[in-house]
């Protein structure tokens, strides 16, 4: 992951996220277009990456009140086996020091870290995390709720549509020939289903774009990504 310290506000106004002003460090639900994202005292210079927000390590420590900087580095490395890549990664940011690796995390990873940490702004930090992710999830488009691999059920169902539909054309012009019962029923497919299956195949297209493509893998993603991505049916 790459990103530039420098342009992480401007991802802001994509997301529909809030700045909190207040002393208690509770989320204003009614101000969700503001840039900056903040905690108390902490205004996180937040990264949008893989449709989630980032926060660095550093100031995810400084939002917990810890004295030390390299604080959240330690709970990290004594539990990083209970973090996923979806939680935490290392990006490079770019400072007025030039290009520096910086640890960051999500948000349900900057909630991980303020389970295991023992300051007393942990549990405050914690709710506000959560009332962040609880205020995506309602706003988040419907699609968002299916997981990759949910995601991928539906492009193989795509696919299989695709496959039918193509044999229903190979088959058509023999029925025909032959004088077949079933000619004008598969005439009607390959006349009538295309747009339909071609409107679900965009639909799953776009909400798929996150995926990335492995030619060197041999697994269901790599299988139907060049097929959903190719040139649309005619």
């Amino acid at each position: 992951m790459v990103a530039k310290y420098s342009e992480a506000q401007k991802c802001a106004n994509t997301l529909g996220l809030l700045s909190n002003k207040s002393s208690e460090g509770n989320i204003d639900m009614n101000s969700v277009q503001n840039k900056e994202l903040t905690f108390h005292n902490t205004n996180f210079a937040y990264m949008e990456m893989g449709g989630q927000v980032w926060l660095t390590a550093a100031e995810v420590g400084q939002a917990l009140e810890y004295a030390d900087d390299k604080a959240v580095q330690r709970i990290y490395s004594r539990h990083a086996d209970e973090f996923t890549a979806q939680m935490t990664g290392v990006v490079k940011l770019t400072t007025p020091s030039g290009k520096q690796e910086s640890r960051v995390f999500s948000l349900r990873g900057a909630h991980l870290v303020a389970m295991f940490a023992r300051t007393p702004k942990a549990k405050e930090f914690r709710r506000w995390v959560l009332d962040i992710l609880d205020w995506e999830v309602a706003h988040s488009p419907i699609a968002k709720q299916f997981s990759d691999d949910e995601l991928c059920s539906l492009a193989w169902l795509w696919r299989a549509s695709d496959i039918m539909l193509k044999a229903c054309d190979s088959v058509t012009p023999l029925l025909k020939v032959a004088g077949h019962r079933q000619a004008g029923h598969f005439h009607s497919i390959g006349q009538e289903l295309p747009r339909s299956i071609n409107k679900a195949r965009e639909v799953i297209k776009r909400e798929t774009a996150h995926i990335e493509f492995h030619p060197w893998k041999d697994d269901n993603w790599s299988r139907v990504l060049p097929h959903l991505r190719q040139e649309m049916l005619q």
